[in-house]
């Protein structure tokens, strides 16, 4: 399972740098980058990906463990309120698959630890720029009982690493106060004269200000893409739509929101409101109280570090969480946690009995505060809604088994809406128990069911590329077109559509860039083939079009693709691969029905049923 296949010593040389390895050693292990065919080396980033599920299950449990460890120990513990423990709002718990939160590092050295014993390594000779796996390392040759040799590379000076030192010299209680401070400024500008109150409402749904239907911009009346068609089969039932703000900070766009809010309120059964609008001296001054508590609780911070300690490998992960963990007891995220608690409490005391509410589950913090609080006001059941698909490596929506338990205190719904076949059998592989599972109709992915495009393979060949919203991967991916398009500016024609929060200036190649909030699928007609990272689910769309797709590994986090080792698609590593691939796709014109995905029944039976309606 962890053999080196260019082993050829008992040392082993690892490479943790995103510059090029210069390194020429018998046996090496890159950390940060897939290997070329024409490097003598293993990719730990490969590793990995081939032992997925033993490595998930063993992130699973560590994240479980550690749980358990600061809930158990008084010392650690903190109870937002009696019954609440603030640990399910840490990030940690919330396992998104971003950089800072660390599981794909932590998934890597977890590995290590199985190469050292499977390979009998007697030596570890590591080259890195990060003194928070240096310190890992160091613990796991320690378990192990090898040798270790530390060679410390200058880290790259760019402008992301600047500004990210310039906010660590910042004490963290600094940082609460300004994002207290902002909070309340576009509470303010959000708060609107006459707030529409719907009384008799007995249903709440709860998503995000995002990710609009194109309608609004014209008729101003609420359309949404993640419930789609939905909005309309809710015209004549009274609901409450709860929505929180994604990333809308600037006065103009908050501004905006407000305008918008006023003009889907016009609607004589709906009530829509922004639960960022949502401010009293009450919730600031509880909310001050609230982090004020967590702050003093969480001194010394060494303190955590033996509940970071995984009991079956003896390795100690601190180093490698400390970071986020304290900015969850102690810094701005901890305050902004305390204030999405209560002004979410602020908000569900005062509804009426709700008999049924419904969110879109991503294990956000603000998830399990809703989940506790709308158990405490006595509101009916909780419906948490995956949207979207279903991941091998998105341990967002997965939990240690031992979660599920009955003496487990894990906020979780009453039951996961999902909305097909694969979404339910990756969620059941996973371990969720299959009674508190639900079928759905596809909201987001109805348009599937529509006719599906033929491409024409053309020349240049055109390749509609699309980014995700991680740096990292995009980064990645446009890493390799670039050496691609060097090699061959002439046969090439880039249809490029950013992801909305991504300007992508500075390329290197001739690209036409489309909106980057449009529908993936109005492309679909210029394209050839689509070409993403194996992060996005527009995977999906397009194997569902019949469009040819690539997808592009990043050594920096999962392979989070929703077809993970499908034959329907290619998935590339370096820009040689990349070319291999688009000289052949060809043979990879998918041949799918999308309801083998999802339920795509225009009638939205499922969701009716569910809802009551």
């Amino acid at each position: 399972m962890f053999n080196l296949l260019g082993r050829s010593s008992d040392v082993l040389t690892i490479w943790d740098s995103d510059s090029p390895c210069q390194i020429k050693s018998e046996s090496l292990l890159l950390w940060r980058q897939f290997a070329d065919s024409n490097t003598k080396a293993d990719s730990i980033c490969s590793i990995v990906e081939k032992n997925g599920s033993f490595l998930r299950d063993k992130i699973l449990r560590f994240i479980a463990d550690v749980g358990n460890s600061t809930i158990a120990d008084q010392n650690t513990s903190h109870l937002l309120r009696p019954d609440f423990e603030y640990f399910w709002m840490t990030q940690f718990h919330s396992r998104p698959y971003t950089q800072s939160a660390q599981l794909n590092n932590l998934a890597k050295l977890f590995a290590l630890n199985e190469i050292v014993d499977e390979n009998n390594i007697s030596k570890l000779v590591v080259h890195s720029d990060n003194r928070a796996t240096i310190k890992v390392f160091r613990s796991i040759a320690h378990a192990r009982h090898v040798k270790i040799e530390i060679v410390e590379i200058k880290k790259v000076n760019d402008n992301i690493l600047r500004r990210s030192a310039i906010k660590s010299c910042v004490p963290r209680p600094i940082l609460a106060i300004l994002a207290l401070a902002a909070q309340i400024k576009t509470a303010f500008v959000l708060k609107s004269p006459k707030p529409n109150s719907n009384r008799d409402a007995e249903i709440t749904f709860f998503d995000y200000w995002y990710r609009f239907a194109e309608s609004v911009a014209s008729d101003r009346k609420f359309g949404s893409q993640y419930w789609s068609a939905l909005v309309d089969e809710l015209e004549g039932t009274k609901i409450n739509w709860r929505h929180n703000l994604v990333d809308q900070h600037k006065y103009a766009e908050l501004k905006a929101a407000r305008l918008l809010l006023a003009d889907f309120n016009h609607h004589p059964k709906h009530s829509h409101e922004i639960t960022d609008s949502k401010i009293s001296p009450k919730i600031i001054l509880q909310t001050l109280f609230d982090h004020l508590k967590l702050f003093l609780g969480s001194i010394p911070g060494k303190k955590f570090r033996n509940a970071f300690n995984d009991s079956l490998t003896g390795i100690n992960f601190w180093p490698l969480f400390r970071h986020e963990w304290l900015n969850s007891m102690r810094g701005y995220e901890a305050l902004i946690n305390c204030l999405r608690f209560n002004r979410l409490e602020a908000l569900i005391a005062a509804m009426p009995k709700q008999k049924l509410g419904v969110y879109l589950i991503e294990n956000q913090p603000w998830e399990m505060a809703l989940i506790y609080l709308w158990r405490k006001y006595r509101h009916g059941n909780l419906v948490g809604v995956a949207h979207s698909t279903i991941r091998f490596w998105d341990l967002r929506l997965m939990s240690d088994s031992r979660q599920f338990q009955a003496q487990s205190s894990m906020p979780r719904p009453d039951c996961i809406a999902v909305n097909g076949e694969l979404a339910k059998s990756s969620l059941i592989a996973s371990g969720y128990p299959k009674g508190e599972i639900v079928e759905v109709e596809a909201l987001m992915y109805l348009h599937l069911s529509k006719k599906r495009v033929v491409p024409k393979v053309s020349r240049p060949l055109t390749i509609l590329v699309a980014t995700d919203y991680l740096e990292s991967a995009t980064r990645a991916q446009m890493k390799l077109l670039e050496e691609l398009v060097a090699r061959r500016p002439s046969e090439f024609r880039i249809l490029l559509k950013p992801h909305w929060s991504q300007s992508l200036n500075n390329l290197m190649f001739d690209a036409e860039l489309v909106s980057g909030k449009k529908d993936l699928s109005e492309f679909f007609g210029q394209a050839d083939v689509l070409y993403c990272s194996a992060i996005t689910s527009a995977v999906i769309d397009g194997v569902c079009a019949g469009i040819p797709v690539i997808q592009c590994l990043d050594p920096m986090s999962f392979n989070l693709s929703p077809l993970l080792e499908s034959s329907t698609l290619q998935t590339v590593r370096t820009s040689t691969e990349l070319e291999t691939a688009l000289a052949q796709i060809d043979k990879f014109k998918p041949d799918v029905d999308p309801l083998e995905f999802f339920n795509l029944d225009p009638s939205l039976a499922k969701w009716k049923s569910l809802l009551q309606i």
